[in-house]
């Protein structure tokens, strides 16, 4: 007999399956219900004991530990790859990804994951931070331009990357490419000047100098330059796919000191699974914003949502069959 389930989150709705049908059951089918109350995550699930009385035991539990290794060589944390495998091999149609996958897909990222839309929502300012080399410079140029020359707002940038020789030079060339406005600051009193001079933007973009996690004065020095000024700057930490979980760790562990908001997974092109930008989210817990997938400036950027990851998983691991 199936058994039907359903929660606000797809992975409570799992839980419930989990526990009242033990390891063994089968998921039959998934999907997202209209209630009085708001959407809700409903999976259709058999018991093992059924499912094997009705054909669908070995065979389609196989599928689903050969999916689960397949999201997990995207570089999908066992323990998700496993839930969602569960949950998607139903969907596969004769082991083979379909659009009807991808769409389950998505549907099982957006009951998990928190998107953080697009810049400009919680505040102004809008300033990039993280280690050193993760692309922070060419995210604001992208930013910037789409903004610029796409959006047509107003937009203004300020550097205030002093540590590196010339920091600010490379910011400097993209600021006269898209034809806006720059300026350089040095600490919380140069940079309230530079909005100041920028009152009439609507989108300022702060570019910071990359700091080693191990730092830990600089970064409350530049902890202080933001806090410093006299309205509100929204925090984009910026982490590279291809970080090791280790050195991930660390990183949004010592840049908490700058109460970051938002969360940007750069370089996704150089990573060997695109399934590691879930697990950026998932070791920082912070809503998931952009994503960028290459050095062109504006192409290579994309507002982060249940359907660009379930496009960017779908296209990564739809290669071969189940």
């Amino acid at each position: 007999m199936q058994h039907t389930y359903r929660a606000e989150r797809f992975d409570q709705a799992m839980l419930m399956v989990k526990e009242q049908l033990g390891p063994d059951a089968v998921i039959v089918g998934t999907r997202q219900v209209g209630t009085a109350g708001g959407r809700l995550y409903e999976i259709t699930a058999l018991a093992g004991a059924d499912a094997e009385s009705q054909g669908m035991g070995p065979r389609d539990l196989e599928r689903s530990r050969e999916l689960e290794r397949r999201l997990r060589g995207l570089g999908l944390e066992s323990t998700i790859a496993r839930r969602w495998a569960s949950a998607l091999s139903p969907q596969l149609e004769q082991g083979v990804w379909t659009a009807g996958t991808r769409r389950a897909l998505a549907r099982l990222i957006e009951g998990e994951i928190a998107f953080g839309g697009p810049v400009g929502r919680g505040a102004r300012v809008v300033a990039l931070v993280g280690p050193t080399g993760v692309g922070k410079t060419t995210t604001v140029a992208k930013l910037a331009a789409r903004a610029a020359l796409i959006e047509n707002r107003r937009i203004a940038l300020v550097s205030i990357d002093q540590y590196r020789i010339g920091g600010s030079d490379q910011l400097e060339r993209y600021a006269e490419l898209i034809g806006v406005p720059m300026s350089i600051a040095e600490d919380a009193r140069s940079l309230e000047i530079a909005l100041r001079r920028f009152d009439d933007a609507e989108l300022v973009f702060v570019d910071t100098a990359g700091r080693s996690p191990r730092d830990l004065h600089a970064l409350a020095e530049m902890a202080s330059t933001l806090r410093g000024v006299h309205e509100p700057v929204e925090v984009h930490l910026c982490l590279p796919a291809s970080m090791r979980d280790a050195e991930m760790e660390l990183a949004i562990e010592r840049h908490s000191v700058l109460d970051p908001q938002r969360l940007n997974v750069t370089k996704v092109d150089e990573a060997v699974g695109k399934g590691t930008v879930i697990g950026a989210y998932s070791i920082s817990g912070l809503p998931l914003s952009y994503i960028t997938t290459g050095q062109r400036v504006p192409e290579d950027i994309e507002l982060a949502s249940a359907q660009t990851l379930a496009a960017l998983l779908h296209t990564d691991g739809s290669a071969q069959p189940c």
